[in-house]
């Protein structure tokens, strides 16, 4: 709405009254407040928006943070109804607002600098709320909108945000200051902020500047939330015991007594890695030190233990700590903390402690996942399972590459992550805010940033293709043309880069910055990248090349620019020829690494069933060779989509599931989530990994649009592989498909108006009807 607010902001009184110089408020806190008095029944729903970040909390409740991580283009604001936590009487909102400055940093590995993963406007602490309460009879009852209503505000000088070795430039942070320094009781109801000063009220929110007719742009140009809401739910720890003894220690009534001049610490399992807001509630201990250690695993990064295993694995990971101010107290931390165990170490003074049971709101966005799958074979459940809630983790303000250090949205992660949202919940809107955000940061060079969005520039040329991919499976998703367009454009910029680094030979070789395919050991001196590259053209980056012309071709076909399509698929035919005549090796039966470069991996053969260059039997040959030869560099699970969409084209599904046992192995290891890699993995949590999402719904129980068909339509063509049976459903835009294969028998129920029919393994197809279908197959 924004109609009357203002901005608010801190006092040029109070930032010299607190000693903080401009060029240091990065990482610090302002407390905003405003109280207000509330009859029965009000009715209080509000905008809001902050710089560069925000937590809101009514009556001492937390309710929501934000905003929704933008960009200079869009500084997004949170509708929120707030009525459900009035009260008649007295009322009090309590906003927590971040300031961040990109400028103070000079490197991406300065000690605040991993919290610019958040845009600001380097501007200062801001806050702009808007919202009138109203009684039944829809009257006005009070305000809490800035520049009018009376907003207090006080500066912590006290302390900032800290990145740590693991976490700079990443995104995650810790919180290290001493409580008796800050007014922590600020959010509650009988904390008196009278003495506070009045929150000094900047420029309209909605621009009044006379020059707007000119095109001259407000600094914040305020855009609703493109998505819904992240939820806050209650969680609680599973239990608490001591390392390495494994002791249960118990919380008399809620209640853990710490003794004076004491070291406890003990350990709390939340029972699986989840993205959180905690509270830690205590009395008395003044001048304690508690630190607060999040971790997902006992063991560390790169530690293959069983992640249960406290005997015998480390506990390292964020840490949080905080001197005690005695009395009541609590430690709410201001960003999300991504845990399964938390240690808590408590050093006591001369006054004795008492802890209350921790507690937190598990928080994330709020996918409704409609996809199910279950079977008499005890995995299959488990492995849904852990995969769904990998992808649940990954999804926040944007789709993130990990939740625990490294929250940001890259390109490559956040495709897969897409095709896993469409089949786990048929939900495309994350989908589109992300190729909202990376078409917003497109570059001058024509390529994506790799990592968006962020105030720090990193370019990861690959993932541009990756971009284009993800812009036409989001088409086939939802035949969102808008969209469409607008990503066809930045295809065109990517693709004439790319055509603009072709080689002699016509291929691809090195781009100008980070060609990142796959975390291979033989690959570890190249960060990540074909070795080929250091010899001249690779084969993997070209056919990622022909593949994303491929996907443009596509796209522009379908919104009509057939001439343009034409072009995309004469310079994809191009380089799949050149590729055939200089990668191809007859004695091996497969495609080197590049013209110049004899290895060989399974990447090359995969992007060569994809793109096309075999086909039948002579693709499954190639990737039986690849299979075969132990030299021949293997998938990880970053890019282990393509080789089972390469195995699925070739019709070798007995080798998927011989690749998902590296999955199932997470099981015995008590995985909660998918790892970033099969082994040495630096995060337990990582998007890319949730692949079994895709396997059940699209693969074995093998329910996918039907591309072949003009109007929209399903086809059916399960492939149970060595399970007995396999049971569910499959999510879709359109409905709920509900499946139960059993032996020879396949039971497909069919939502009204939806077209679809299956295909039986002898090669028979079946026109399925609206309701329940019994196929022999």
């Amino acid at each position: 709405m924004w109609n009357k607010a203002k901005w608010l902001k801190v006092p040029a009184e109070e930032i010299a009254q607190k000693g903080v110089y401009a060029y240091d408020m990065t990482g610090r806190f302002a407390y905003f407040r405003c109280d207000a008095e509330a009859p029965a029944g009000a009715d209080l729903t509000i905008d809001i928006s902050a710089n560069a970040r925000y937590r809101l909390w009514v009556n001492a409740v937390p309710v929501l943070s934000g905003p929704c991580k933008g960009d200079t283009h869009r500084q997004y604001y949170e509708t929120v109804c707030l009525t459900e936590y009035l009260k008649p009487g007295r009322n009090v909102f309590c906003v927590q607002v971040l300031d961040c400055d990109p400028q103070t940093a000079e490197v991406q590995t300065d000690e605040r600098a991993s919290i610019y993963g958040v845009i600001s406007h380097s501007c200062g602490h801001r806050l702009a709320i808007e919202g009138d309460a109203k009684d039944a009879q829809g009257k006005t009852v009070f305000s809490v909108t800035t520049g009018t209503a009376d907003w207090r505000v006080w500066l912590d000088g006290s302390y900032y945000l800290k990145s740590t070795a693991v976490t700079e430039f990443l995104g995650a942070v810790v919180e290290e200051f001493d409580m008796a320094k800050t007014p922590w009781q600020w959010k509650q109801p009988e904390y008196d902020v009278s003495a506070w000063k009045p929150a000094q009220a900047a420029q309209p929110v909605a621009s009044d500047s006379p020059l707007a007719i000119a095109g001259v742009m407000s600094r914040f140009q305020m855009r609703e939330r493109e998505i819904p809401n992240a939820y806050e739910i209650e969680g609680s720890f599973t239990r608490a015991f001591k390392v390495p003894s494994g002791e249960e220690v118990s919380f008399d009534s809620g209640r853990l007594q710490i003794p004076a001049d004491s070291e406890t610490e003990f350990v709390l399992d939340a029972g699986f890695i989840q993205n959180t807001y905690p509270a830690f509630s205590m009395s008395g201990g003044k001048d304690a030190v508690l630190s607060i250690t999040y971790f997902e695993k006992f063991g560390g990064a790169g530690s293959d233990l069983k992640r249960t295993d406290y005997v015998h694995g480390e506990v390292s990971g964020l840490t949080d700590k905080v001197v005690l101010p005695g009395g009541e107290a609590v430690f709410e931390p201001f960003w999300v903390r991504c845990f399964r165990f938390v240690r808590i170490h408590v050093k006591t003074k001369a006054e004795p402690l008492v802890l209350l049971k921790p507690a937190f709101k598990k928080t994330g966005y709020p996918l409704s996942v409609g996809s199910r799958v279950s079977s008499s074979e005890p995995w299959v459940g488990r492995l849904w399972e852990i995969s769904v809630r990998t992808l649940e983790n990954c999804m926040l303000e944007t789709y993130m590459d990990c939740p625990y250090y490294e929250q940001l949205q890259f390109a490559m992660d956040a495709r897969l992550e897409a095709l896993y949202t469409y089949a786990a919940a048929a939900d495309p809107k994350m989908a589109r805010k992300c190729l909202l955000d990376f078409h917003y940061g497109m570059l001058p060079q024509g390529l994506t940033p790799g990592k968006y969005p962020s105030v720090y520039l990193q370019i990861l040329s690959t993932f541009s293709l990756h971009y284009i991919m993800m812009a036409w499976e989001y088409y086939q998703e939802t035949k969102d043309a808008e969209l469409a367009r607008i990503c066809l454009g930045d295809a065109d910029r990517i693709l004439e880069y790319c055509d603009q680094h072709l080689r002699e030979d016509g291929l691809l070789g090195k781009l100008d910055y980070w060609d990142f395919v796959d975390w291979r050991e033989q690959w570890n001196e190249t960060a990540g990248m074909p070795e080929a590259l250091r010899y001249g053209s690779s084969t993997i980056i070209s056919l990622m090349y022909a593949y994303a012309l491929e996907c443009a071709q596509k796209l522009a076909s379908a919104l009509g620019r057939e001439g343009l399509a034409g072009e995309y698929e004469t310079r994809q035919q191009a380089i799949l020829k050149n590729v055939d005549t200089y990668c191809w090796d007859e004695e091996h039966g497969m495609y080197r690494e590049g013209p110049s470069f004899s290895g060989f991996s399974c990447h090359a053969q995969a992007w060569a069933v994809l793109c096309g260059l075999k086909k039948g039997e002579e693709a499954a040959r190639i990737l039986q060779n690849a299979i075969g030869d132990k030299d021949c560099i293997r998938c990880t699970f970053s890019t282990s989509y393509e080789w089972f969409r390469a195995l699925e084209t070739a019709g070798m599904y007995e080798e998927i599931r011989h690749a998902l046992d590296e999955w199932i192995g997470l099981l015995a290891l008590d995985c909660t989530t998918c790892p970033e890699t099969p082994t040495g993995a630096r995060s337990d949590c990582h998007a890319w990994s949730a692949l079994p999402i895709y396997v059940m719904i699209r693969i074995m129980a093998g329910i996918r649009r039907d591309d072949s068909a003009e109007d929209p339509q399903y086809l059916i063509s399960p492939h149970l592989m060595d399970l007995k049976d396999l049971r569910g459903a499959a999510a879709t835009p359109e409905g709920s498909i509900q499946f139960d294969y059993t032996g020879t028998s396949c039971m497909v129920t069919i939502p009204e108006g939806m077209k679809a029919r299956f295909l039986c393994l002898d090669g028979r197809e079946v026109a399925l009807k609206e309701g329940e279908n019994v196929i022999t197959i």
